[in-house]
């Protein structure tokens, strides 16, 4: 089972996309702030998560998105791509399809 770390401060959000990603069989740690984040990341070694997505917003905008990042790639992280990004609001099957795109 692939795990996935959701970060965002709004707990509704944090609740919709942990439950549509555990219907789809990930386990999901969702966490509401960075800092919890990372004391969670140093804890359990960042290499149990498959990918982090990070509550932010589209390179040069305003636009809410979660970025995306494999744990194992910090040092070579684009945020100029916006293929990382998945601009909100989003459907179930955008968040999946993203999620899937990401992870394999």
């Amino acid at each position: 089972m692939k795990t996935i770390m959701v970060v965002d401060d709004e707990t509704s959000i944090l609740d919709e996309v942990k439950s549509c990603l555990e219907e789809e069989d990930f386990k999901v740690v969702a966490v509401d702030n960075n800092r919890k984040a990372f004391e969670l990341i140093d804890e359990d070694s960042e290499d149990n998560y498959s990918l982090i997505l990070i509550d932010t917003s589209l390179p040069e905008s305003n636009i809410p998105a979660f970025f995306s990042m494999k744990p194992s790639s910090k040092k070579n992280i684009d945020t100029s791509s916006e293929e990382n990004f998945l601009q909100k609001p989003f459907t179930k099957q955008q968040l999946i399809d993203f999620i899937k795109k990401k992870i394999d």
